[in-house]
């Protein structure tokens, strides 16, 4: 039995995820991410619960830096493959498969929790409600939770970007994206995202307050430099490369550019009152 949609798993099951970080827009996603969770890092050595944590791709670097890390996802071929790069590794993180609205810890456990697909694979907004919570519920007092979403203009302008914006399928799915954030791929265009949940930052924000959690930031992730034209050339040029990171510096804070970014970062801080 399935954990999630049989649509989302039979995606996840038939793609590449361990490699997609290496891949196209991958490399600049996965390096900003690692900056992003570095900045809400507790000093010392943290636990951390890497909810959808895919591959390990991201545990395998906490673990590195000698926090203890359990990886929880629904996807078997992904606890699999975590589960063979946490031997690799000198400090091995722990892998289990699970879901984000009954993580299989006891509360108050850690002291970071990552959320990394649960936002943005869960389309009822009761559902995300839910994980929110429960990642609250094995936070430790004053925990923070790091939550990964796909921005409600992702698609339209990557469609704009790589011209199919005027392909029937694809318009009508940027318009359904645009109007009410759920994403459907369309079957004429096999290998994208299975269904999702593609947030505006004010959703996302509203979100988290509807869990009693503090907002400490919210940050794009690749911001607007991806839409360089040239930029899998200018981001291999060291000047050119010193530039875009000049102008994601400058805007990965302003909440009107968000939509640029195919991903945003929500920090946030459990309350004492919540623990």
């Amino acid at each position: 039995m399935n954990l999630i949609d049989s649509k989302i798993d039979s995606f996840y099951t038939q793609s590449s995820e361990d490699t997609r970080l290496k891949t196209g827009l991958g490399p600049l996603e996965f390096e900003r991410n690692k900056e992003l969770i570095s900045r809400y890092l507790p000093s010392g050595k943290a636990t951390i619960a890497d909810v959808g944590g895919g591959t390990g791709h991201y545990a395998a670097w906490l673990s590195g830096l000698g926090h203890k890390v359990m990886l929880i996802d629904p996807v078997s071929k992904h606890i699999q493959q975590a589960e063979k790069r946490a031997k690799k590794i000198k400090n091995a993180f722990d892998c289990q498969i699970g879901e984000a609205r009954n993580l299989p810890f006891a509360a108050q456990s850690f002291d970071l929790v990552i959320l990394h697909g649960p936002l943005y694979h869960l389309l009822e907004q009761s559902e995300r409600i839910a994980a929110i919570k429960e990642a609250c519920r094995v936070l430790k007092p004053r925990g923070i939770i790091l939550g990964f979403a796909i921005t409600h203009a992702a698609s339209t302008l990557a469609a704009f970007q790589n011209g199919f914006i005027h392909q029937p399928d694809i318009f009508k799915m940027c318009v359904e994206e645009l109007s009410s954030g759920e994403h459907h791929a369309p079957s004429s265009f096999p290998g994208i995202l299975a269904q999702a949940y593609f947030h505006k930052p004010s959703t996302l924000i509203n979100e988290f307050q509807l869990c009693g959690l503090s907002i400490l930031n919210l940050l794009a992730v690749e911001g607007m430099g991806w839409m360089d034209k040239s930029f899998f050339e200018s981001w291999s040029t060291p000047e050119k490369r010193k530039r875009l990171n000049e102008l994601l510096a400058l805007t990965e804070s302003d909440r009107d550019l968000l939509c640029f970014s195919p991903h945003m970062m929500i920090a946030a801080e459990v309350n004492d009152s919540l623990g």
